[in-house]
């Protein structure tokens, strides 16, 4: 860009900055505040079990012409994740790259939302609440929930505007962004009868014809547009099913079709015979929930533990709407509406906390508008408005809440202090490419493959192997550096070790080996599990990993079997080569195409997941 050109464009956006209103302004802000927050989470927070999951199956999802994976019948979160990969690298930052940029953006379209159903201000207090919402900033992790409900709140304001504007276009971006929501995470369906319930309460509210030829064409769009996307979805099951017999898990799970046959890969997955406890969710069930609360409890204890000031403002706006505002039902009877499906149906069947976020969100305009009318009347009351103040205390809650001890935030992750794997992948840095790192297998494997990938790395289990066979490897003996990874605790992640005495000497032998025969290099610790952590002043550390060096005459051909792929949950890792991957499927004749086609939706899928937020900052630079 010449710099005349240049200058001209910088003077353009400095204009529009000071062309902006205060609100604006103040929701500019509020989203950078959000954001600092959830980059703090995103590179302290803890890699969990569902974490660990997903990071190695973006790797290369893209590359490799995946549509989805076995577990998720999704892959828009894989395919967007892959291509962050490929442009900063695998790192624990990167992986969780869609929940720090859909979660910081959720905060515009949170305001946007709340202003359609309520005003501007209760807006911008909608949006300062998300943007210190302790449950979603402890969601900014490489899990697919924060990204999805990004897109259901985009649909969700369209879908509003559309029945306001009476526009069909608005109804087709709906329909884009549910669609979106559906490839990136299943349950989203689940919000498309809810839509429909608002759309006949708003059309019988106005006097207007619900079933009239306008409005059934305009549903027809709405609907065809969410179709467009699940079209991956259904053409891997149905390639696959005609190649090889069987679904994917959440397919073969829901319609029993070629059970037998999937049974082989999927039965060990607790899903694979999941059914809906429809009893257990009002009387509650040991079995499913672990506690014999009702599970449509649990389910809100979820965001009360979370997020105390989304759930209890919240339905202190929700009922105070329901007695007092009958002008502000509006809202009360979207609320309803969109989780009278998806919330029963989750909690019947599976009780984890990310699959919550929902409910917080939709709870925040409600919290906004009881924060707004409490301030009301504190105003009439001492002539002067108290908001400044009841933001501050509100902002200075929220950091200490986020650092109280992690399983009261539903997670047993820290925010203010790094957890153990982001420290190795920080140390792995520092390793030179030809040392070969060998890690105590009693450290959970989903904490091996992901934070080492890129570097010649083995289970301690699988090197002493080696070591039994080091004559009969080809090769010259070369003198080798060693990086050893210690689980300090004996059990990092399995909760299994305590039971296997044989199993944990045989690791203690190996960090004998490397205690006795090499140096310790580094300590890593992170903050204590149950008890709370605020950094220079409150929390201790708990040692976790010890990483020693040593050097050893072997084989180099070694480093060339550390190359070989690794297995990770049903895939190797990187999907190479595709050819051997159990669900690869063979088409010809006109499946060719309509594969085609469904790689075609996920390159779109893309270009829109990548324009979204551009999408919604639009709105606040237009005059």
């Amino acid at each position: 860009m010449n710099e005349e050109p240049k200058k001209q464009f910088i003077e353009e956006i400095i204009d529009k900055i000071f062309e902006m209103d205060r609100i604006s302004f103040y929701l500019i802000l509020i989203v950078i505040l959000g954001f600092i927050l959830r980059v703090i989470s995103a590179i302290n927070l803890a890699v969990g079990g569902d974490d660990a999951h997903f990071v190695t199956h973006a790797i290369n999802f893209y590359s490799s012409g995946r549509l989805i994976t076995y577990d998720q019948s999704a892959g828009l979160w894989f395919a967007f994740t892959s291509i962050i990969y490929e442009i900063f690298g695998i790192t624990q930052l990167a992986s969780r790259l869609a929940a720090l940029i859909f979660g910081s953006f959720s905060i515009i379209v949170i305001y946007l939302l709340s202003r359609e159903f309520f005003d501007e201000k209760v807006g911008l207090i909608a949006a300062f609440l998300l943007a210190i919402a302790p449950f979603h900033i402890k969601n900014t992790v490489a899990e697919m929930d924060v990204m999805t409900m990004f897109f259901v709140l985009i649909a969700m304001f369209l879908f509003v505007r559309a029945l306001k504007a009476d526009k069909l276009g608005y109804f087709i971006m709906s329909g884009i962004f549910l669609g979106l929501a559906v490839y990136t995470k299943v349950y989203p369906l689940l919000f498309i009868p809810s839509l429909l319930i608002f759309f006949v309460y708003w059309n019988k509210k106005e006097n207007k014809i619900i079933f009239s030829k306008k409005n059934v064409k305009r549903i027809i769009i709405f609907l065809f547009t969410i179709f467009i996307f699940t079209i991956p979805a259904l053409t891997h099951n149905y390639l696959l099913y005609k190649d090889k017999g069987f679904l994917d898990l959440q397919f073969s799970r829901t319609f029993g079709i070629g059970k037998d046959k999937s049974a082989q890969y999927y039965s060990w997955d607790h899903q694979f015979n999941a059914k809906n406890d429809w009893l257990g969710l009002i009387f509650g069930n040991p079995e499913h929930s672990a506690s014999e609360k009702p599970s449509i409890i649990s389910a809100f204890e979820f965001i009360m533990r979370g997020d105390p000031l989304a759930f209890f403002f919240g339905l202190a706006g929700l009922l105070f709407i329901f007695i007092y505002k009958k002008d502000k039902k509006d809202y009360f009877v979207f609320f309803l509406a969109s989780i009278i499906f998806v919330l029963p149906f989750l909690a019947s069947i599976m009780l984890l906390p990310k699959h919550y976020i929902f409910l917080e969100l939709l709870l925040l305009p409600c919290a906004a508008f009881a924060l707004n009318g409490f301030n009301d009347r504190v105003t009439r009351f001492m002539k002067r408005s108290s908001l400044k103040i009841i933001i501050i205390i509100l902002f200075l809650f929220s950091l200490i809440y986020l650092g109280t001890t992690p399983q009261l935030s539903l997670g047993a992750h820290h925010f203010y202090g790094k957890g153990h794997i982001a420290q190795i992948m920080d140390l792995k840095k520092e390793i030179p490419d030809n040392a070969l790192i060998v890690v105590d297998s009693r450290i959970y494997r989903g904490r091996i493959n992901w934070p080492f990938q890129g570097k010649s790395y083995l289970e301690a289990s699988d090197f002493v192997k080696l070591l039994q066979e080091k004559d009969k490897l080809p090769g010259k003996d070369i003198g080798l550096d060693i990086y050893f990874f210690e689980c300090v605790k004996d059990d990092c992640g399995w909760g299994t070790v305590k039971d296997q005495p044989e199993f944990n000497q045989s690791m203690e032998s190996i960090v004998s080996f490397f205690k006795n025969g090499g140096s310790l290099v580094k300590k890593i610790s992170e903050p204590y599990e149950e008890k709370p952590y605020y950094p220079f002043f409150y929390g201790e550390r708990e040692d976790i990993i010890n990483v020693y060096k040593a050097k050893i005459p072997l084989k180099d051909s070694i480093l060339l079997i550390t190359k070989q792929p690794k297995n990770w949950f049903l895939y190797d890792i990187g999907y190479e080569p595709k050819e051997k991957q159990f669900d690869y499927y063979n088409t010809t004749g006109i499946d060719v195409l309509i594969d085609k086609t469904a790689h075609f939706v996920v390159f779109l899928s893309l270009i829109f997941a990548f324009l979204s937020p551009l999408y919604v900052i639009y709105p606040l630079f237009r005059k």
